[in-house]
This record gives C-alpha cells, structure tokens and sequence, in this order.
C-alpha cells in the first residue's frame, strides 16, 4: 500500500480533512438609497428581495479523473525478454537513481517510502518514452494506480496520455507488471507540438516584471491564465495544457495543470490536486508554495466566464475573480473536498492572500481604509470596489453598517442613488460596483 505520511510544512502539521463541501453562502443584489438612510427590514415571514441567497455551480466542471484497465489476455513474454524491453527504453539501474534524485521537490514524490519513489520514477520513464508493455516493479494493482495518480498530478509537461493500462503476470509474491500509457499522441506528435508550447510560454514569460518573486508569479500567471482562456466544455484537450496554450480554451483539469507548467517554470513549487465542489461534480485545483507557506489556487473559480452566473463575474473589471488566489484551507473547504491518494497540507498562512497581500483586507470597520479604497477605484477609472475582512464578526459588522445602514453611500461618488452587491459569508468578502 502507499505510505501515507503527515505533511510537515510552513502552513502546518495537520494534514487536510474529507469534510463535504457545501453550498457557499452568498447574497447578490441591489441597494437603493432610502431618505432615511437605512434600508427598510423585510417583514417577518418575507424574504429579502435584494440577495440570491446560497448558489451552485452554473455548469459542469469538465474534469475527467485518467482511467486504468487491466489486460487480461497476456501476450507471453520471458521474463528475459521483458527485461530487455525495459533497458531497450533506457530504463537501467543507473538511469532510474539519476532520475529519482530529479525527481526531488514534486509534491507528491517527496512524501513516498524509496520503494515507491522507483516505481514512479519507471512510471516516469516508460509514459516520457511513450513505451508500451514495459517491466516495472509494481507488486499490486492497487499501488501502481496510487502512484501512477502522483506521477499525473506531479507532472502537467506528459499531456499525451489520459490513463494507463498493465498486465499482470504470475500470481501472489511470485506476480510481476507490466505497464503501457493510453497515448492520445504519438512521439512524433508530440514532438510537433513542443515548439508551440515553448512559444506561449516564452510569450506568458516576457510580461513578467523583472525581479518578480512567488507572490507576483503567482498572481502574475493565475490573471494570465485567466485573460487568455475561455471556459468550454467542448474544448479540445480540454484535460491537459494543449488546450490553454494552443487553442486558449478549456476546464478544470486544462487550467490547473497550465498553471502548474507555468509556474513550475518559473521555480513555484505547484502541483495539481483533485477533489469534488459542492454540486458534487469532480474538479481540479492547484497547490502552490509561496515564499515556504503553502495556499490553494484555483483558477476556474477565478475566470468571469465560468463563475458569471453566480457571483460578481459578469461585473469584474478585467474578467478575473481573486477569491481563490491564495486561500487557505479552511476557506476552500467550504466549497471543495480534497480527493487526492497522498495527504494534502492544511493550510493556514494568509500572508499571500491576494486581499491581504494588495492591502484589501480590512481589520475592523475602518472608515478610513473603505474610504481609501473607493477612492483609488475612482482614481483608476473603475466603478469596482472588494475586500476581505478578517474575522467573521468584522464581517458582520461591516455588512450591517454597508448594507443594512446604507453607510456605502458615503464612499460613493455624491448623488449616487443605488449600488450592486455581492457578500460571501464563507470567505468574509463584499464587493461592490456602482
């Protein structure tokens, strides 16, 4: 079986829990100046007409976990023959410790037991080489599918196959495997499509300021990512990174494992996790590591065209939602649940939340920082205003005075009658646009 270790990290010790996600807790509406300025409380038994209340999913998420199928009618080998097969691909003793040692600092290698770190290295070797019925050191089906998930999730570059297929042969301690990739594209496919890859990322690469460190790359390729890709079921290779660096359409599993490739290239530990969101369609996020604290990402979420049904998408300025841009644990499980075959960090820092991190992030009802940000937003031309506040209570207090009190109208521009908002109960955030 995988070792299942505990994730000793800058976020902390406490490895993440299988909690279901629920639907978030949202409200979406309109408010009206009153002459008064306090907004009229409903009467009991009615509703509030100015909020959505809880919302899920506008559409399918499109993420399609990689399949596994067991070959059951066994092409007879020696085992002589296989082993030459194995070193005819270049997978030696040598070769295979050269490559583990590369290995070191995929999230998902870095937690296994050395026996399993070989296997996945071959894993490695045999799909990079796109071999077909090659030896491994599987003892059961159960690890090689665990770890063959790692290897997937560890590695956005091998987009070319969505599942793997083995033969076993031999029975109890006397078994052994073999292991073939499903292949959507041949070597010399692959070899075709290299050079445009290497050209959106060098492009993605060029906008990056001078001197950026984990934060700004972070942020830098979440926004990037998000601008240069529609969200479409029907898209091509929607499941790997052809589809947002060649066609600039995608889902889940396209965007994180872009952005994994993206940062990974510009040294930001990331991987790819999985899980379920709350309309219990499955669904794919990132892991990212920035400057040692570990925080959630998830791209989809932030991308207006994916999110506009239900929140503030259709509204945002340049098309990009930041809720999701370095959250922590407990913020993400209100909507999603992990999945993953290896235990994932819980996540508390906040330092590089995208809120905390650009200075809107409010401590207590501050009318001078409220007062500040809507402000800039008129400065910069924008009729865009969010933050996050930072307790649950600071919320509620600001959503009273806002909302209920009508206390937004002094941050408007003079004589502005009605405003749009959206709150989100689960992460502290409300925005408005007027």
């Amino acid at each position: 079986m995988l070792l299942i270790l505990s994730v000793l990290s800058a976020c902390g010790k406490k490895t993440a829990s299988g909690t279901e996600a629920q639907a978030p807790r949202v409200s979406k509406g309109t408010i009206e100046a009153s002459d008064i300025g306090l907004a009229e409380p409903p009467a009991s038994g009615e509703e509030e007409s100015n909020t959505a209340g809880s919302y899920t999913l506008p559409q399918k998420t499109g993420y399609e976990a990689p399949s596994s199928t067991e070959n059951r009618t066994i092409v007879r080998s020696s085992r002589v023959d296989l082993e030459k097969a194995r070193i005819s691909i270049g997978i030696t003793e040598s070769e295979i410790k050269k490559r583990m040692r590369e290995q070191t600092g995929n999230y998902f290698f870095d937690l296994m037991e050395a026996d399993q770190q070989m296997l996945y290295t071959e894993i490695l070797m045999v799909l990079e080489k796109h071999g077909e019925n090659i030896l491994i050191s599987a003892k059961d089906a159960d690890t090689l599918k665990n770890v063959f998930l790692c290897v997937f999730q560890d590695h956005p570059e091998i987009y070319w196959i969505d599942g793997y297929g083995y033969s076993r042969y031999g029975s109890g301690n006397n078994s052994y495997f073999t292991f073939s990739g499903k292949y959507t594209y041949s070597k010399a496919e692959c070899d075709a499509y290299q050079p445009m890859i290497d050209a959106y990322v060098s492009k993605c690469e060029a906008g990056l300021p001078q001197g950026a460190r984990d934060y700004e790359k972070v942020k830098y390729v979440y926004e990037y990512i998000i601008q240069k890709t529609d969200y479409d079921l029907a898209a091509r290779d929607n499941q790997n990174i052809l589809s947002v660096f060649l066609y600039g359409e995608s889902v889940c599993q396209g965007y994180a494992k872009a952005v994994q490739y993206l940062l990974r290239d510009m040294d930001v530990p990331c991987t790819m996790v999985v899980g379920k969101v709350n309309n219990g369609e499955g669904h794919a996020w990132n892991l990212v590591n920035v400057d040692g604290s570990y925080y959630y990402v998830d791209a989809t979420w932030g991308d207006a065209g994916y999110i506009s049904d239900t929140d503030e998408g259709d509204t945002l300025p340049n098309g990009v939602s930041y809720h999701f841009l370095n959250v922590t644990t407990e913020e993400m499980n209100h909507t999603h649940t992990l999945d993953n075959v290896m235990p994932m960090p819980y996540c508390i820092a906040t330092d590089a939340n995208y809120y905390v991190r650009e200075g809107d992030y409010v401590i207590g009802y501050q009318s001078s920082k409220l007062k500040k940000l809507f402000e800039e937003a008129a400065g910069n031309g924008e009729n865009y205003v969010s933050f996050k506040c930072s307790s649950e209570a600071v919320y509620n207090l600001c959503v009273t005075k806002l909302l209920e009190k009508q206390e937004v109208f002094n941050y408007l521009p003079a004589g502005a009658k009605s405003v749009d908002y959206f709150t989100d109960e689960d992460l502290f955030i409300i925005s408005f646009w007027f």
